[in-house]
């Protein structure tokens, strides 16, 4: 049955199946297609085309084929749909088998050479084009990356033998990243995003067309402006909306969509039950009429479980559809319902099943129901059993500041600034134990928040975070009159911003590079930055296992904040990527995770982050484009009034999640606007974490802690456990800091992961990753070198005066001693010769140790070289000799008298030359190719000044097969 009959369209116009008939060339999907074709036209190799979940990556691969049907005889395209293959012999004998090749191998090498004979066969002999397309890239182990390479390498002098097309998520250019050999190969790389508003609509338009309707019929411009911003304009989520927007406008028998329907079906509030309703009725009819075709045939009347049969047939169809008759009192199942407290109080009991009549009654009937009887729930958290016996102690594994023993600077105040939401604390290191003295949240009036176009705002709300733990410091008195002098100078200040502009990187640096650890890091952070890297602050340190944990930042994002602190005079120590803060504040407060695997998402305001660690080792840190603002957002959206965007006593996870996952919780004031938001962040999280399984282990022991702003989510600890299958509990970053006063209480309300990154740099930590702007890292600098010098200069003038003393009173007897001394001065004269020829032997030893130190490194170069010619020379080059050699010998002719003598002649004695001599055995196609990428190898090595060829030949009698070479290298 056509559905879509009654608006007269033959099909449904908005299928998500891969439909080339419906494929609309947007701006985008266009570019992409064009360049593809003009890679495969020109044969230029391998192409990569990246882009998230619902894009239309599949569509265009098809329509990329489509494009070629009428050029059969010249093209040939093979598609890979899923390239989950667990070795390279598996893979190779699957690309034999899809090109219909009929021979077969059990090595790879043996598969390597018909793969290869074939491309030449159908590339060089019939002259076609071979094009292999691989779909959902993302999912291809990174190994086989390299069989590709392989496989690209097979080509003649004039073009790629084999085409090559991978499609993937965003997360494949990570993978792709790790090897660089392959990367270099990509020749057309692309990325799709979601389409315009314009491509939106002309998308729509354009499928109704195809399926017989007129471009711009039902959607107004309201409408398609509200489907732009809920499904920011990914192709899938259109169609899928605009599925379900066509079938509520036929159930509801209206001829236009506007945006309210388009707000009804995205919250959910739809009746598509006439649909069914006639659906249902159309298949009873049939049901019907066989029943009456078989009585017919029988001479006897319709018995009474026939008529029965009949009735009940007829109930269904006046059932299905509409609203259910109500059931008896009586007849009503009696459901135990668990209250809040009880919820909060034991977690993890999950809800009891309901009967199915109960589950029969309406969602009205329920929000009806929590109507007529409303409580204002607010969030509460015990954590007086989380807290550590050891309560702000060092532990062992974390290195003590070697400056501790000094009484300065035993208050830090740590400031971490998301948007326009401010947390601070100060903590007081006494005798190396952390104790936290006051904390304050603090929200902006704008909750964009941004020190470069709001300077004034920025500064008055820093100042006021500032004031506001002052106040809290006042209920101490007399105590801690240090740490209060620190927060009134305002000297020592941590600081954390939530910013894309500042990152937190881990990059791997292979042991035999350490030493060129910089340039390695740097290359690898280029690829991945949206700013460039010659204008941003870099801080790096050794991690474990040759990664490097680097910290980057852009300097007028850093700027814009350093300048306005330094307009009301505060003193930076340190600035930590926000990573690195949640970094710290875990490691300090989880000592038992040293024995297991943990993920940390820090929920924030726009942005969030996901952090995974093996044994308190970071393993993987990617960005989450979720945030808590998303939930003001959808209200804002629903015409629901906001007075305070911090307000957030109500934000809660929807009632229908967490049933469907097995807990039990009251009607949310705003479960039906949310449900949109948390069912993005859901898919959110899930592709994250699909993309973060490839290089992290996640298993059934893995433990999750929600931070930031999750503490001001309502059962998110549910929904993220119910999503992931993973325990899921709270970051509580005072488990093992000492409290002063009466600050626990304050957190039954709030849970105290939202201090986490403020608390993280308030540690201050040594060994931690710090982006703090060069300026006031010299002010740090000058600082200590000030208290030193002080410290230096009275140590000094005390030992002088002492001095002083000692010299007057042995004065004296100093006198009564010279003359004897200089009379043994002027006997002593043999020593200054002396003197001189040990001065002399101890130049001669110098000079050796330099040319030993030259000799050395000459040897530490060769010892490289060897290394690298082992690994990298390809198993087609053969090196028959290789002399390392002070100049380059050649040979020449002197006349002497009528004769001519041949001579050997020396040139660039000064330079130290490796002479490489050997020969190539390949194909005679490839044979100059194989010698270039050697040559080439050499060259990009960065072992070698120089690499020049001296001879290159086919000498006869060996073979078009061989090639033989002189390279001389340069060192």
């Amino acid at each position: 049955m056509n559905l879509f009959d009654s608006i007269g369209l033959s099909s449904d116009p908005f299928s998500t199946s891969p439909n080339v008939d419906l494929f609309y060339p947007a701006l985008e999907h266009r570019q992409c297609l064009e360049g593809l074709e003009l890679a495969i036209r020109m044969r230029r190799g391998l192409s990569v085309i990246r882009g998230g979940i619902g894009v239309g990556k599949t569509t265009i691969s098809r329509k990329l084929i489509q494009n070629f049907k009428d050029e059969s005889d010249d093209f040939d395209f093979y598609l890979i749909l899923d390239p989950k293959f667990e070795s390279e012999i598996i893979l190779l004998k699957h690309i034999i088998e899809l090109f219909g090749v009929n021979d077969t191998a059990e090595s790879v090498q043996d598969c390597r050479n018909i793969i290869e004979n074939y491309l030449l066969k159908v590339g060089v002999e019939q002259g076609k084009t071979l094009v292999l397309i691989i779909d959902e890239g993302q999912n291809l182990p990174g190994e086989m990356l390299d069989v590709f390479r392989t496989l690209l390498n097979f080509e003649t002098d004039e073009f790629k033998l084999l085409q090559l097309i991978i499609f993937g998520q965003p997360e494949m250019g990570n993978m792709i990243h790790k090897y660089p050999n392959f990367e270099d190969r990509i020749s057309f790389d692309f990325e799709i995003g979601p389409i315009s508003l314009e491509d939106m609509r002309g998308m729509i338009n354009h499928r109704i067309e195809i399926t017989g309707g007129q471009a711009g019929s039902w959607f107004n411009e309201k409408a398609l402006l509200k489907i732009h911003k809920n499904t920011q304009g990914y192709p899938r989520k259109v169609t899928q909306l605009c599925h379900q927007l066509l079938l509520t406008m036929i159930s509801e028998e209206k001829t236009i969509i506007n945006d309210e329907m388009v707000q009804r079906v995205i919250s959910g509030k739809i009746d598509t039950g006439g649909l069914l309703k006639q659906k249902k009725k159309n298949y009873n009819e049939i049901a019907v009429n066989k029943l009456l075709d078989v009585l017919r045939k029988e001479d006897d009347p319709p018995t009474k479980k026939q008529e029965n049969l009949l009735q009940e047939i007829e109930d269904d169809d006046d059932w299905i559809g509409g609203e259910k008759p109500p059931e008896p009192a009586a007849t009503k199942a009696v459901v135990k319902e668990e209250t809040q407290s009880e919820a909060i109080t034991n977690p993890k009991k999950k809800a009891i099943s309901e009967p199915f009549l109960e589950k029969q009654v309406s969602d009205k009937l329920k929000k009806d129901m929590h109507k007529k009887s409303p409580s204002k729930r607010k969030q509460s958290f015990d954590i007086s059993n989380e807290f550590l016996p050891t309560q702000g102690a060092y532990p062992s594994y974390i290195q003590k500041p070697i400056y501790g023993a000094i009484p300065i600077d035993k208050t830090y105040t740590g400031l971490d600034i998301d948007n326009g939401r401010m947390t601070s604390v100060l903590i007081y290191d006494n005798n190396n134990t952390k104790t936290l003295l006051a904390y304050d949240f603090y929200f902006s009036k704008n909750r964009n928040l941004d020190a470069i176009e709001h300077p004034d705002q920025f500064k008055e709300d820093c100042m006021q975070t500032m004031e506001n733990l002052g106040y809290e410091l006042e209920d101490y008195g007399e105590m801690f009159k240090q740490s209060r002098n620190s927060l009134s100078s305002r000297d020592t200040i941590t600081l954390t911003a939530n910013h894309d502009s500042a990152q937190l990187h881990l990059i791997e640096v292979p042991k035999e590079n350490q030493k060129e650890k910089k340039q390695i890091i740097e290359w690898a952070l280029k690829k991945d930055l949206s700013f460039p890297l010659e204008n941003s602050v870099m801080d790096f340190i050794k991690g474990n296992d040759n990664f490097f944990k680097v910290g980057v930042a852009e300097n007028e994002f850093l700027g814009g904040i350093a300048n306005r602190l330094s307009e009301i005079e505060w003193g930076l120590r340190a600035w930590y990527p926000l990573a690195q803060s949640i970094h710290n504040a875990f490691i300090w407060n989880y000592p038992e995770h040293r024995k297991k695997d943990s993920i940390i998402i820090h929920l924030g305001e726009k942005d969030s982050l996901i952090i995974c660690y093996s044994k308190l080792d970071i393993k993987v840190i990617k960005t989450l484009f979720v945030g808590i603002q998303g939930l003001n957002d959808a209200l804002l959206d629903n015409g629901v009034e906001i007075k305070e965007w911090s307000h957030r006593e109500n934000f809660q996870v929807p009632e229908s999640f967490l049933r469907s996952m097995g807990y039990t919780s009251d009607v949310g004031e705003h479960d039906d606007i949310l449900r949109p938001v948390f069912d993005s962040w859901r898919q959110e999280i899930d592709r994250t974490m699909n993309g973060i399984r490839k290089s992290f282990k996640i298993s059934e022991n893995t433990e999750i802690l929600l931070s930031g702003c999750a503490g001001e989510v309502f059962y998110l600890d549910k929904f993220i456990e119910g999503s992931m299958g993973l325990n899921t509990g709270f970051l509580n970053p005072l488990r093992n800091i000492a409290i002063q006063g009466d600050i626990k209480e304050d957190f039954s309300k709030i849970h105290p992961a939202g201090l986490t990154a403020s608390i993280g740099s308030a540690l201050h930590l040594t060994r931690s990753v710090n982006i703090l702007p060069k300026t006031y890292k010299q002010e740090v600098f000058l600082r200590w070198t000030n208290r030193i010098g002080i410290i230096g200069s009275a140590a000094a003038l005390i030992i002088f005066c002492a001095m002083t003393v000692s010299t007057m009173l042995s004065i004296g007897a100093m006198r009564a001693e010279i003359e004897p001394m200089q009379k043994e001065n002027t006997e002593l004269s043999y020593v200054e010769g002396k003197h001189s020829a040990l001065k002399k032997n101890k130049l001669n030893v110098e000079q050796q140790m330099e040319v030993l130190s030259y000799d050395t490194e000459y040897f530490q170069r060769i010892l490289a070289i060897n290394k690298f010619l082992s690994y990298y020379t390809p198993k087609e080059i053969l090196i028959n000799e290789l002399n390392f050699q002070e100049g380059w010998e050649i040979q020449a002719y002197k006349k002497v008298g009528r004769d001519l003598v041949k001579v050997v002649k020396k040139e660039d004695e000064h330079l130290r030359v490796v002479r490489l001599a050997g020969n190539v055995r390949s194909n005679s196609i490839l044979l100059n190719d194989h010698f270039s990428n050697f040559v080439s190898t050499l060259e990009e090595s960065g072992l070698f000044q120089n690499v020049e060829i001296m001879s290159q030949a086919s000498k006869a009698g060996l073979g078009k097969d061989n090639l033989q070479f002189e390279l001389k290298c340069i060192i």
